[in-house]
């Protein structure tokens, strides 16, 4: 017990030196799968929307809201043309919620993420009902948000590509 008593100054000084980087490292890797957590799920509930956005496009196929353009879009009725504007409403607020969401996530998950949602984006700004759409429900939405898509219709004129 001597012993012990006279060595316990420099096992309470070996616990620190070794105990400190090992907290330190597991608070890290905490942290790490804390934020790795975070970005699925951002991804999970976007990609939940996506799905319900492509069930909906299936489900109406005659309104041109589907990723890929129709080539000969048929005229619409009024009733239709008002299903078609809040389909683009819907995707708007998808797009919006990806943006939000990826704003305030780390470089690396804006990076892998929102460039692909921007590149969608993109794709959809090439059409005239997608551009209609957003001048009649565009004003909802979030003001950050506004200003994006507003640079893409400023910058280069991409949207109306």
């Amino acid at each position: 017990m001597q012993w012990f008593l006279e060595h316990l100054d420099q096992f309470t000084k070996l616990a620190v030196v070794f105990g400190i980087p090992v907290g330190l490292t597991q608070f890290w890797l905490k942290v790490r799968q804390e934020r790795r957590d975070r970005d699925y799920g951002t991804y999970n509930a976007l990609d939940e929307k996506y799905i319900e956005f492509q069930q909906l496009c299936l489900a109406h196929p005659y309104l041109d809201v589907f990723d890929v353009p129709d080539q000969n879009p048929i005229a619409l009725t009024p009733e239709q043309e008002k299903q078609e504007l809040v389909a683009f409403t819907l995707l708007f607020s998808i797009i919006e919620r990806a943006f939000l969401m990826y704003a305030d996530r780390s470089a690396r998950a804006r990076a892998k993420q929102w460039t692909g949602w921007e590149t969608y984006l993109l794709s959809y700004c090439r059409r005239s009902n997608f551009r209609k759409a957003w001048q009649i429900s565009g004003f909802t939405f979030d003001a950050d948000f506004q200003a994006r898509m507003a640079d893409y219709w400023l910058k280069g004129n991409r949207c109306a590509g």
